[in-house]
């Protein structure tokens, strides 16, 4: 059997391995449009040594191993267009325009996304660097090294990630969230103000008053004028937007509005034996139950290895996801799951929340650490909606446990009442995610 996949991507490597790993008699070819794959390094599910009593889990891949697996990988081969009638594919070689047509058994289609530049004038300079994805992060470190004073727009994830790098390597930072709180999309105003005094108190500038107008390349760096003022940096980074590379699928393959393609559970196509993952399809987002387009490279890759089970005959239907995140300020962890209130509130749910605060690890023990969480759930259902925490304790891990009460339907008094380990280095007799779904307990019955 010969599958095609259209991407050298996270995802497209991804499933390729995977493929070649169960299937390894599979005929496996990938096309991808550029001449060589950036560097990268991220989890794959392939192990180094099969027989190895503890086999490690691989931690890259490149072209080149997966050439060593078997996969045939074609670097600067452009796709022209898709027959799936004919279960056919046509690729130019981009040296040599040759065109040639491809027959597959089966098509996983992984493309990433393609970047959207906000609709500011300047934001073409040099000195302005667009960052949707760990890799642009990574070149934006690169152009930066020379430049002293950095203006970070944006109020996600990343360019909080980028802030941090930037101030790691002692450079003046400004950063503007265009009229946010800090992360506002992902917690509730208190993580906000209390990150705000976090940077700040690293020497970071942040500005959330204030929306960016223009751009404007002074010859020696950029000056980032907003609707209160200017800001004269050497580089600006900003947060881009993303959007679905699938021009070529039109009228052939079903998509949404924003030229997603449409998947059912086992992501596979409106055509049979095409499959779709990563930055070309949508996700499903499991607090509300509905699809979103909101490309991630982890569910790039769990989408790829479910893709990759389903074209070898599997039946493995997509779990969803409840989108988690996290970032490390300055040795506080703050980590956030599914909806805050107001989003929920804003997707018609009727819906409630409550914040407490409580120290990990009991009072008695020498040391212990207080971690500021919140819980949102469904008052009508009482199921858990999302989840947010902060500490300087690590809790990312309680995180990952309240994604799986989200991903399971869980209510509120099961992350109340469920046993957890008791040991007084670790924990309370109530482990601190225990005493947030009681105190939401608490707060449901009395309303």
């Amino acid at each position: 059997m010969r599958v095609i996949i259209i991407g050298c991507t996270y995802a497209g490597m991804t499933a390729a391995a995977q493929i070649l790993r169960s299937h390894p008699d599979t005929e496996v070819t990938i096309y991808d449009r550029n001449a060589v794959v950036p560097s990268i390094s991220y989890e794959i599910n392939d192990y180094d040594d099969q027989d190895a009593e503890y086999p490690r889990l691989r931690t890259e891949l490149s072209p080149q191993q997966l050439t060593v697996m078997g996969a045939d990988v074609k670097m600067g081969s452009l796709l022209m267009g898709i027959d799936p009638t004919q279960k056919v594919v046509k690729i130019m070689g981009m040296l040599d325009d040759n065109t040639t047509d491809e027959h597959y058994d089966k098509l996983i289609i992984a493309n990433d996304s393609t970047r959207i530049a906000p609709n500011l004038k300047g934001v073409d300079s040099t000195n302005v660097t667009l960052v949707k994805d760990q890799q642009d992060a990574k070149a934006a470190v690169l152009l930066s090294t020379i430049d002293q004073q950095i203006a970070v727009i944006g109020n996600d994830a990343l360019s909080l990630g980028m802030v941090n790098a930037f101030r790691q390597q002692k450079k003046t930072v400004t950063l503007i969230t265009n009229g946010e709180p800090i992360l506002h999309y992902y917690f509730e105003d208190e993580y906000s103000k209390r990150a705000e005094d976090l940077l700040t108190a690293s020497d970071v500038n942040v500005v959330t008053d204030e929306h960016v107008t223009e751009l404007d390349d002074n010859g020696v760096g950029i000056t980032v004028t907003t609707d209160k003022g200017t800001y004269n940096v050497g580089r600006a980074v900003i947060a881009a937007g993303q959007q679905p590379d699938t021009s070529i699928y039109q009228g052939v393959l079903a998509m949404d509005d924003q030229g997603a393609l449409e998947i059912d559970e086992f992501l596979q196509t409106s055509v049979s034996d095409v499959y779709a993952i990563g930055g070309s399809t949508t996700l499903r987002y499991n607090p509300t139950n509905q699809k979103i387009y909101d490309p991630q490279s982890t569910e790039a890759v769990r989408q790829a290895v479910i893709a990759a089970e389903n074209v070898m005959g599997k039946q493995v239907k997509d779990s969803g996801t409840q989108l988690s995140m996290s970032i490390n300020l300055d040795g506080t962890t703050m980590a956030s799951v599914g909806l805050t209130l107001a989003r929920a509130q804003q997707a018609g749910i009727n819906a409630d929340a409550v914040t407490i605060e409580d120290n990990y690890r009991p009072e008695f023990m020498p040391t212990t650490t207080p971690v500021l969480m919140t819980v949102i759930w469904d008052k009508d259902t009482r199921r858990i909606l999302g989840a947010q925490m902060m500490s300087k304790h690590d809790i990312s891990e309680s995180l990952s446990l309240i994604s799986l009460c989200i991903q399971n339907e869980n209510t509120i008094d099961f992350l109340g009442m469920y046993d957890t380990m008791f040991q007084p280095n670790f924990d309370r007799a109530f482990n601190y995610v225990n005493l947030l779904g009681q105190a939401a307990m608490a707060k449901a019955g009395n309303e």
